[in-house]
């Protein structure tokens, strides 16, 4: 099921560059980045608790890879058990990216048939369920971009200095320069 967002811009209508700009100014990123602490930052950032949490069996073809679910007190994040760190981290920072563009579904509860794969969440507090299972859409190409650019921001070389990288990368970065 696709959620529709309230505040979907009129088709063609892209968010500006600079409203990007000044909404990644505005998102503290640890050092060295670690997704955990990434959202208890934005967790505060937002001031109520954000859980993540892992899920077997979210995924498959049409179905969703991440959800995120608003509560009436705390923001959850689901994301399929079965993916590597690195496609679940961006699965995370994509449903982040749709809180901190404050995408809004237009629906009230969890979708009937979808109640049994979050069980610790009472429907009757959820306040938006967004799911994505397709980037054909305005509020879905924007969170994909927004989470692209917090993870090129985490990853640039001038946020992390040589003493805090990774020993791997290190000996790497010594082989490979021509100093």
């Amino acid at each position: 099921m696709v959620s529709h967002s309230r505040h979907e811009r009129p088709r063609g209508e892209a968010r500006s560059r600079e409203g990007f700009d000044d909404l990644l100014a505005s998102i503290e990123i640890p050092t060295p980045f670690n997704i955990g602490d990434f959202c208890d930052r934005i967790s505060e950032q937002r001031g109520r608790p954000l859980h993540l949490h892992s899920v077997p069996g979210i995924s498959g073809s049409g179905a969703p890879c991440g959800v995120w679910i608003a509560t009436e007190a705390s923001d959850h994040i689901f994301h399929e058990a079965a993916t590597s760190p690195l496609h679940r981290d961006h699965i995370v920072l994509h449903e982040v990216s749709h809180m901190l563009l404050n995408h809004r579904s237009i629906i009230d509860g969890i979708p009937s048939g979808n109640d049994n794969l979050f069980p610790d969440i009472d429907p009757a507090t959820v306040v938006s369920f967004l799911n994505r299972t397709s980037y054909g859409r305005d509020d879905e190409r924007d969170a994909e971009r927004l989470a692209g650019l917090i993870a090129h921001k985490a990853a640039s070389p001038t946020r992390n200095s040589k003493a805090e990288r990774s020993q791997v990368l290190r000996r790497l970065d010594d082989a490979l320069s021509d100093s």
